[in-house]
Parts: structure tokens; sequence; C-alpha cells
């Protein structure tokens, strides 16, 4: 492989997929999930982000379910909707990539140099 060939960095898969509700790290972990929380964009129009130990707000206005697979995948899911899901794609993309920053940020994943999406 030649240094024009070469990846410049870890390439984050983004799974759109169906998640348990999950209440604490050892019930993530009995699904064969590393890390696992919720995240949603309340009425106000701001970004919310927990871990395990967390319900959505009562102020929100859509909500999803994040984790994070063995394989290092970020899965994402639906709250409400299938729609809501496939909405992280499109119209909501910015909560995704705000998702993504907060995991980033706080050490979870680390900071992808490409992105790719996958629909199941």
């Amino acid at each position: 492989m030649t240094d024009r060939t070469k990846p410049l960095g870890r390439e984050l898969v983004v799974r759109l997929t169906r998640l348990p509700d999950v209440d604490s790290p050892r019930a993530a972990a009995e699904h064969g999930l590393t890390r696992y929380g919720r995240f949603a964009l309340t009425r106000g129009g701001s970004f919310w982000f927990a871990y395990e130990r967390s319900s959505h707000p009562p102020t929100t206005a859509v909500g999803w379910y994040w984790a994070v697979a063995p394989d290092g995948a970020l899965l994402v899911s639906a709250r409400g909707s299938a729609l809501d899901g496939q909405a992280l794609f499109g119209a909501q993309a910015p909560a995704l990539a705000a998702l993504i920053e907060r995991l980033v940020r706080e050490r979870v994943i680390p900071k992808p140099a490409t992105i790719r999406k996958e629909e199941h």
C-alpha cells in the first residue's frame, strides 16, 4: 500500500438499528454493547445527552438511543418511529453530528477521519 492509498485515519461506521432499552452498564454488556446511552432534541431545540442510567427528559421533542458495538461501530436507534431513526441521516443529521462530537469529547470513540452510514 502506498502513502496515497493508505487510509488517513479511522472510519466510523454509524449503523441504524433497533437497540434495547438499557439502564445499566451491566445490562449493556449483556446485550454485547461496550457503551450505551440516550440523546435527544428538546422542544426548545437543545441537544441532550446521557449514558445508561438515564431517561429521556420530559421536554424531549425527538429522542434516540446510542451504543458502541464491539467492532467500534456507533449504533443508533429511534425512541419512537423508524422514521425518527432515518431522520438522523437526513433532516436530523445535526443531532447525529452533535452526538459524535460529544462521544469524541468524552473519549467514548476516537475522532473519525471518515464516517459511513449503514441502515439495517
